[in-house]
């Protein structure tokens, strides 16, 4: 990554690179990798004959922005080929440095697969370090976001007290608040929040 001094981009969202991310990368905050595009467009700007590095979980979103970088003037656009994923496995089984910091975020039931020993984030709720992605036990909020175990008891795995409160209506009730939060599309919510001061405004 060193090498000729690329310009290294996270294509990942911002849940993903919160809790792990290569050293010196752009971090573009997007919710979602189409609103990621015209970000990174817009931070790369000026910098159009610059070796361009993109790295992403597998390599898939890289590809798109590629193209899409190269269309709009970017002359020498590279990627990490395989992505974060094989980038693991090659520092490995090769026992090569590792330049990146923290937890590779994964779309599975782990949410995270460690890749060094560093927690480089924070509870959202205690500003603890932590790296343990949760989605919200009220299943009608489902906001995804970042709670250490401690806070996970305390809270009862919500976000909010507003959800702690719904997770203790009658399941009748909270079917209907789940159904009324499907037609507003909030479920699987990953906008960033602050939740730091959600318990002490209660």
């Amino acid at each position: 990554i060193e090498k000729n001094d690329p310009v290294v981009v996270d294509m990942r969202n911002h849940y993903e690179s919160e809790i792990g991310h290569f050293e010196g990368a752009v971090l573009p905050e997007a919710e979602t990798f189409r609103e990621e595009l015209p970000m990174v467009l817009e931070k790369l700007k000026g910098q159009e004959d610059r070796k361009i590095l993109l790295y992403c979980t597998g390599g898939i979103r890289c590809e798109k922005t590629s193209a899409y970088l190269k269309h709009h003037g970017f002359k020498d656009v590279n990627q990490l080929h395989g992505g974060i994923i094989d980038y693991a496995r090659q520092i490995e089984e090769e026992k090569l440095p590792n330049k990146f910091h923290g937890i590779n975020f994964v779309f599975d039931e782990r949410l995270g697969e460690s890749i060094s020993d560093e927690i480089i984030s924070e509870c959202h709720q205690c500003a603890q370090p932590s790296a343990n992605h949760a989605n919200c036990a009220n299943k009608a909020c489902n906001l995804l976001f970042i709670q250490c175990e401690e806070c996970a008891e305390k809270h009862e795995g919500c976000c909010t007290p507003q959800c702690i409160e719904v997770i203790h209506l009658p399941e009748e009730e909270q079917v209907e608040i789940r159904r009324k939060a499907k037609e507003t599309k909030r479920f699987h919510r990953h906008t960033k929040v602050n939740l730091r001061n959600a318990f002490s405004e209660k």
